[in-house]
């Protein structure tokens, strides 16, 4: 019989379960009920309100699902309940709940993992869990980790969002707690999933460092650095990484102590085990903070030791060799060759071993490895030209047979350093197998690869020219040498113009560059530059310039060089990417015919402006140079050659101040190219405007105009001609010439030229004035006879003898008659 006191009890439960049902809390109604029905299981309530529950849960069919699941462990039924979470809107109440029951079991199955992590994306099972957390920090730890990766990233989101807390106080308390939950499960031996601590310390360092600043002693750096260790997997030494690079911007000067401390007892103890650690620690931060490093490699005795301290420890652990110790050696020289000083020690007192196990085909890595160092080692110094030839055939060797990627990329790394030789360029671009090697890398591998940077690399070394220098530069190099006592630098004749372009031919001949292509899509500017760069070189040759059109280049180029491909770098990395782009650009396009180039979907508008873009000097140049200007003015000229107004009025409009100023240019091949670009752009009435619209500057341009058709450079006269000879069949125009003093007789002097096609421009222009209609047409009869242009044009046609020339001049004398 039920006493009276649990009757009451039971009843008390009861309404509170009502209550509960009622703000949608089922999980704690069903609590409620579950004692009240032990204490009184007659009672009617007790029934009544069992039914009540079981009414307010089959309104969510979340909870139905994941109650069946955790249950009767059902597949199906928990896959039913993980797709209602992820793709249905959860009620904060029944998230609330759902979390309730899913913490309340033991959750060792994979979809209790996704169920868990599921619902810690929504903010009612976020904030249920940091209630948890608060109470029990250590029992919510251990329960999420075990349960698994989703469960323990969902705990690892709550604690560093704020908006899931009631008290800021509570958060830090808890990343504080896990923080160091974190740290002791990576001092636990034979911890699985290692890399799940080592993120979490990782996260919680790089969100809330302030908060964890007094914890952080020499046990944490202990920790990760020894996560480091070569031997670990690669998910957690980039954890660690993340981590150490974080717990030195933290504790700066205190934590290199840390590091120097940690570093020094390993190598003090010369146990093999200790001695890996430390050098991989050091090799890992030696990019973070390459002074300090450098600093502690250079300490007296250290690389003296270094290569005995590897063979002692050979003999001493009974093996030919510990291929571990080695690879931790390794990457530690290999990290501080970015240190001149480094690299000079590593040279004098470790090159001999490096030697020794490039060649050591038993382990891929140690050879790979090894073999970079050398490469390094060797291009650092004066003596860069005499790279081993041993070191070349084990870099090919290792990029045609290696199977392991990583000894690959570093094999790939190294010849990119070497191929900066002449000796070494014409070795690989004479080694077929390896170039075609080289490509099928490129095609396999990923945008953001690491082996496409050093592939390009090399491809760029092979096809770079060497840089021309004006006379300017050559005396400050002289004088620079005799400063230094030196003898000026002797250029490899391996590297003149001859040897690079025919580099360039066998790189264009590989049928590369569309792969090229390829790699130009959400990728830094470090690859655009070299992308634009390798296609710079090639172009150089006019020969190679229509292929490379054929091989899309042209569509590349416009887009890097009109920046519509975003470039995530720098604002400096983005211009100098659109120059040189646009530069390649116009080198193509003055050797290709437009007609054939674009097309409706890429019109030639979309070259105009990266093409005046090179009209103005390169900010970040020193020293102007022209060459770019050149070219540009060359490739608008045969833009300017489609039959397009629209196309050359944009051109007029946008180059006009450039061009009118290039044509005073001291340059004669700049004043050349742009009096040719005048020529073609006298088709469109806006260029003819700028010379005959009555404008004392109109005025002064047709003076110019006709003193360049006077010049000496024959050319520059032949284009000033043709201008002359478009614009004078305007009236305008016309009257332009003529009120020039000189006007008259630079047509006449054309006529007279020696060469046919000025001549023939000559004629052309003299009838187009004397053809004039009305008043302007008399005016310029009389001014030719009064030049005795009748005696002279007679002159001039009885030495001439194409039928198209004498009927220009027989026309002029009929008018002049």
């Amino acid at each position: 019989m039920v006493s009276l006191v649990d009757q009451d009890r039971a009843n008390t439960l009861i309404a509170a379960c009502v209550q509960l049902i009622d703000k949608g809390d089922l999980q704690g109604a069903a609590k409620a009920l579950k004692e009240a029905s032990a204490l009184a299981p007659e009672n009617e309530g007790v029934k009544n309100t069992w039914y009540l529950l079981q009414q307010a849960e089959q309104k969510s069919p979340l909870l139905i699902q994941l109650k069946k699941y955790l249950e009767q462990k059902s597949q199906q039924d928990g896959e039913d309940a993980l797709r209602y979470v992820r793709h249905h809107q959860v009620q904060a109440n029944e998230a609330e709940n759902a979390m309730n029951l899913l913490l309340e079991s033991p959750g060792l199955e994979t979809l209790d993992d996704k169920l868990t992590g599921a619902l810690l994306q929504r903010p009612a099972a976020q904030s249920l869990l940091a209630s948890r957390v608060s109470v029990a920090p250590t029992v919510i730890f251990e329960q999420l980790w075990q349960r698994g990766e989703e469960s323990f990233s969902g705990l690892l989101a709550v604690v560093l969002d704020g908006s899931a807390w009631r008290r800021q106080d509570d958060r830090s308390s808890a990343q504080r707690d896990v923080f160091q939950l974190a740290i002791g499960k990576m001092m636990d031996a034979g911890l699985e999933h290692p890399e799940r601590a080592m993120q979490a310390i990782a996260r919680l360092l790089a969100v809330t460092a302030k908060t964890l600043q007094d914890l952080i002693n020499q046990d944490v750096f202990d920790v990760v650095l020894s996560a480091l260790d070569v031997r670990e997997p690669p998910a957690l030494r980039s954890q660690a990484l993340l981590a150490i690079s974080k717990l030195l911007e933290i504790t700066q000067e205190r934590g290199e102590r840390m590091l120097t401390d940690f570093v020094t007892t390993k190598v003090h103890e010369r146990k093999c085990q200790d001695l890996i650690i430390a050098f991989s620690a050091a090799g890992a931060v030696f990019p973070i903070i390459p002074s300090v490093a450098a600093t502690l490699f250079l300490t007296e005795g250290f690389i003296q030791t270094l290569v005995p301290m590897l063979h002692s420890n050979t003999v001493a652990i009974g093996q030919r060799k510990s291929h571990k110790l080695e690879l931790a050696a390794l990457e530690l020289l290999n990290a501080a060759c970015i240190d001149k000083s480094c690299r000079e020690a590593i040279r004098k007192y470790c090159i001999g071993w490096l030697r020794e196990v490039s060649r050591d085909r038993s382990s891929g890595s140690v050879s790979s490895i090894g073999t970079l160092i050398l490469a390094k080692i060797s291009q650092s110094t004066a003596e860069s030209s005499n790279t081993d030839d041993d070191l070349v055939a084990n870099m090919t060797r290792l990029i045609l047979v290696s199977e392991d990627v990583d000894d690959k990329q570093r094999a790939v790394e190294g010849l990119a350093y070497s191929s900066l030789n002449p000796k070494v360029k014409e070795e690989v671009v004479s080694n077929v197998s390896v170039l075609k090697k080289l490509v099928n890398l490129l095609k396999d591998q990923p945008v953001r690869g690491p082996l496409v940077y050093g592939c390009l690399t090399i491809f760029s070394n092979l096809t770079v020219y060497r840089p021309t220098l004006s006379d300017e530069e050559k005396k400050m190099s002289h004088l620079k040498a005799y400063a230094d006592a030196s003898k000026p630098r002797t250029e490899d004749p391996l590297d003149d113009d001859s040897h690079v372009t025919a580099r360039c031919k066998t790189v264009l001949d590989l049928g590369v560059l569309p792969i090229f292509v390829k790699h130009s899509k959400g990728v830094s500017a470090a690859i655009h530059l070299l992308i634009v760069r390798i296609f710079f070189s090639i172009s150089k040759e006019q020969k190679h310039r229509g292929p490379m059109a054929q091989q899309g280049t042209i569509g590349l180029l416009l887009q890097l060089a009109n920046g519509s491909i975003a470039i995530p770098n720098q604002a400096a990395d983005r211009v100098e990417v659109s120059r040189v782009a646009s530069h390649a650009l116009a080198r193509i396009l003055i050797s290709t015919n437009p007609a054939h180039v674009f097309s409706s979907s890429v019109p030639a508008s979309s070259a105009t402006r990266p093409l005046l873009s090179l009209l103005t000097p390169d900010l970040s140049s020193q020293q102007r140079d022209l060459l770019p200007t050149f070219e540009a003015l060359l490739a608008l000229t045969n833009l300017a050659s489609i039959e397009d107004n629209t196309l050359r009025d944009a051109i007029v409009r946008l180059s006009w101040d450039h061009v009118e100023d290039f044509l005073l240019s001291s340059n004669v091949m700049i004043q050349r190219a742009s009096v040719e670009l005048v020529c073609n752009l006298m088709a469109s009435p806006s260029c003819v405007a700028k010379f005959g619209d009555g404008t004392p500057q109109a005025a002064k341009r047709m003076q110019i105009l006709l003193a360049l058709a006077d010049v000496e450079d024959i050319a520059t006269r032949r284009a000033a001609g043709g201008a002359l000879a478009m614009l004078t069949e305007w009236d305008a125009a016309v009257r332009a010439v003529l009120d020039k003093d000189r006007g008259v007789k630079v047509l006449l002097e054309m006529c007279e030229d020696d060469g046919m096609e000025l001549r023939h421009r000559g004629l052309a222009c003299l009838l187009n004035v004397a053809a004039a209609p009305g008043d302007v047409g008399k005016r310029a009869i009389e001014k030719i006879k009064d030049e005795g242009g009748i005696e002279r044009l007679k002159m001039v046609l009885r030495r001439t003898s194409d039928p198209q020339m004498l009927g220009l001049g027989v026309e002029v004398l009929k008018l002049l008659a």
